[in-house]
């Protein structure tokens, strides 16, 4: 007997069937098409291109340049235009195509091993000298009346073009030449053999991008792409390259990110922490401030990722000052609600102590235990701390790298905070991801990030970020001075410190240099001790200090035994001063933006009124540009962006910073309108599935999979 159940099964077991066959069959497809793809040219040395010589194939293996694929990649890196114009509406020193007739005879004459050609064309009505150097072939070629272009710079008020480039005909359309930067590689024949390759291999250069998108945004094909890079005949078919390959590396890198994101929430998934948010809240509700909308924000992004199925990977970035720290405490809290013990890595012991008083004050009526473990202490104390927090006894632990060594087991981790992440390493972190199972991982960064940054270089992170200040914070008034003004400096140093306030004195070397003409930390030192024999104490901290001695320092600095610190940038990270309300930043013009404003935020820790004096003798008007910045804001988000916008991404994060991908023609900062577009695209495809079910996105998904397995990030 038929029933309706019976009828209901049978439409399941039908459908369970549809999706194995539809499965087997996007397989099929994707595994065909690795087969015929197989990336070909990649295979295909030089040496098979049909006419090429011995000596060409010598050349470009010198310049890196292999196989057909490697051929074909090595893009031009500018564009000579030939576009003629109209000399009547050419500027003074412009650089020019003009096309003429010859109205006087050619005069050659030789200085020393240097020729010189000289003669007059017609040019809209205008005549025009022509003057060009090193021509001997020419002497005899170049008469009268015939027509000839001529590139090169135009001096109007002298009415003369000293040629770069001279042809013997008149050309009449727009000429695009592409320039590239080869060693010892005659371009024309380089050209020659870029044809050669194009014509013999060209059908085999794949198409990357899907049909859809090609068409959304009238994208040029590959094989298009390819033709047009290296042989261009207009400006318009430049163009379309760039559009074309400006929006495939900025769609590709960040289907990158999101590729191992998605991978991640899938197979590294957690069991969702579990805890009461009325305690929560209450928590909140007592603490002795009220917490800004940013905060806000951040706490609630921060609870719901704990309460997620996924592991939480998240950097919360913000002024100094701006309240991180508080917000981390409540995320200890709810973790601690939900059963796991807690940490938070410091950079140094001094900065570790500083939170593990502050925790432990928070958290003393709540019942929490909070310990700290620091390379200090050592015998027993570690001993019974290491006890404690295998046995669950310490609820949160508070420390350095000592987080991280041998030895240092937890009875049941469920969060990990890392105070200054940029200041550890990418293993540092992850050996203390492995102190527990499936952890929720915290990063705070007082170092602003610009949005285009934080899409790239954290893009596997979601990145939160606090702009708003807490209430009664009083702004640091920034001035730009020369170094003539020292003595006046020195008296308002003296007035500082009779109000018992501290100062710091940043200097950017820590030795003397005869190269460099700058102020060094000890020659300031000696200078300052002298300005002040018997009337204030002067202390000098940089890098070549042990740590031990560096902590010393800094001690007697907090503890106000040290009324001015004479220091290197090793104070740009440090302990919270609240006394210090006076930075003074020796040749500030050696420091970038970003890093100004960090060491600006050493002071203006309290409701003091705090200072910030940039004393630079620098003549580059850029440089004084750099540094008005800082007088005109004390936003660390605009910093960073003015920062990014003149010194790019490389310099902005500094050798400290991998990750940061290297693009033919994109650029973050100017092409970050692209971006937006590329992430929101690669958003799509990856929430809509499309990347791993449909066959027109094979490309992108095979190309990923293999810069992921090049990179080890596949299996890391």
């Amino acid at each position: 007997m038929v029933t309706f159940f019976n009828i209901k099964l049978l439409f399941y077991k039908i459908l369970v069937i549809y999706d194995i066959i539809i499965t087997m069959g996007v397989y099929i497809l994707e595994v065909k098409y690795k087969d015929d793809r197989m990336d070909k040219l990649k295979e295909i040395p030089i040496e098979n291109i049909k006419g090429i010589s011995k000596i060409m194939i010598e050349h470009l293996h010198n310049n890196n340049i292999n196989t057909v694929y490697e051929l074909f990649n090595y893009f031009p890196y500018r564009y000579e235009n030939y576009e003629v114009i109209n000399i009547n509406r050419a500027s003074d020193n412009e650089k020019v195509t003009v096309v003429g007739q010859v109205v006087t005879e050619p005069v050659f004459s030789y200085y020393r091993r240097t020729s010189r050609l000289v003669f007059s064309i017609l040019v809209n009505d205008l005549v025009i000298k022509v003057i060009a150097f090193n021509r001997d072939f020419l002497r005899n070629k170049i008469s009268k009346l015939m027509y000839v272009t001529v590139t090169g710079k135009y001096e109007k008020n002298k009415g003369q073009i000293t040629a770069q480039k001279l042809s013997l005909k008149a050309m009449d359309d727009d000429r695009i030449e592409p320039v590239y930067s080869l060693k010892d590689v005659n371009k024309v024949y380089f050209q020659n053999i870029l044809k050669k390759a194009y014509e013999q291999y060209g059908s085999l250069i794949n198409e990357d991008l899907p049909l859809a998108i090609m068409e959304k945004y009238r994208l040029i094909s590959s094989r298009d792409l390819y033709n047009f890079v290296h042989f261009p005949i207009n400006n318009e078919q430049v163009r379309q390259v760039s559009r074309r390959v400006k929006y495939e590396e900025l769609l590709k890198f960040q289907l990158k990110i999101m590729y191992l994101k998605k991978r991640e929430h899938n197979y590294f998934n957690k069991k969702p922490k579990e805890f009461d948010e009325g305690l929560v809240n209450g928590f909140v509700n007592n603490l002795p401030f009220t917490l800004t909308n940013d905060q806000n924000t951040v706490v609630r992004e921060i609870l719901n990722d704990l309460k997620s199925d996924y592991q939480m990977n998240r950097l919360v970035q913000g002024d100094v000052g701006s309240g991180k720290t508080v917000v981390a405490i409540i995320s200890l809290y709810a973790n601690y609600l939900s059963g796991y013990q807690g940490c938070l890595m410091a950079p140094t012991e001094i900065l570790s102590e500083q939170h593990f008083k502050y925790l432990q004050s928070i958290f003393k009526k709540y019942g929490l235990t909070v310990d700290l473990l620091t390379s200090s202490v050592t015998g027993k104390a570690r001993n019974q701390i290491l006890e404690n927090l295998n046995s669950g006894k310490i609820d949160i632990l508070v420390g350095t790298h000592a987080l991280i060594s041998e030895g240092v087991y937890f009875h049941k981790l469920g969060l990990i905070i890392v105070d200054e992440q940029h200041r550890f390493g990418v293993n540092q972190r992850k050996v203390l991801r492995e102190k527990g199972d499936k952890l929720d991982a915290l990063f705070l960064s007082a170092t602003p990030i610009p949005r285009t940054l934080a899409l790239t270089a954290f893009g596997d992170m979601d990145v939160s970020s606090i702009k708003e200040m807490p209430k009664g914070r009083k702004e640091i008034k920034t001035y730009l001075i020369r170094s003539q003004l020292e003595k006046r400096l020195v008296n308002f140093i003296d007035n500082i410190i009779k109000e018992n306030q501290q100062v710091y004195i940043i200097t950017p070397l820590i030795e003397e240099s005869e190269k460099i003409d700058l102020e060094n930390a000890y020659h300031v030192y000696e200078k300052y001790q002298e300005y002040f024999k018997d009337k204030y104490r002067v202390g000098l901290l940089h890098g070549k200090m042990n740590n031990n001695e560096k902590e010393e320092v800094m001690k007697s600095f907090l503890n106000n035994e040290i009324q001015i610190l004479v220091s290197t940038t090793v104070v740009e990270v440090g302990v919270n001063v609240v006394n210090a309300t006076l930075m003074i930043i020796i040749d500030a013009h050696r420091f970038g933006l970003a890093q100004l404003h960090q060491l600006r935020g050493r002071v203006g820790r309290s409701d003091l009124q705090s200072y910030c004096i940039l004393v630079s003798d620098y003549e580059n008007d850029k440089a004084k540009e750099r540094l008005e910045i800082l007088t005109k804001t004390n936003n660390g988000f605009e910093i960073a962006e003015e920062d990014l916008r003149l010194r790019g991404p490389g310099d902005f994060f500094g050798s400290r910073q991998s990750g940061l991908p290297e693009f033919k023609m994109a650029d973050l900062v100017n092409d970050y309108a692209i971006l937006e577009v590329a992430r929101d695209d690669a958003k799509m495809i990856i929430e809509t599935n499309e990347l791993f079910s449909n066959p027109e996105y094979f490309a992108l998904k095979y190309y990923i999979e293999q810069e992921l397995i090049d990179s080890n990030e596949l299996f890391d």
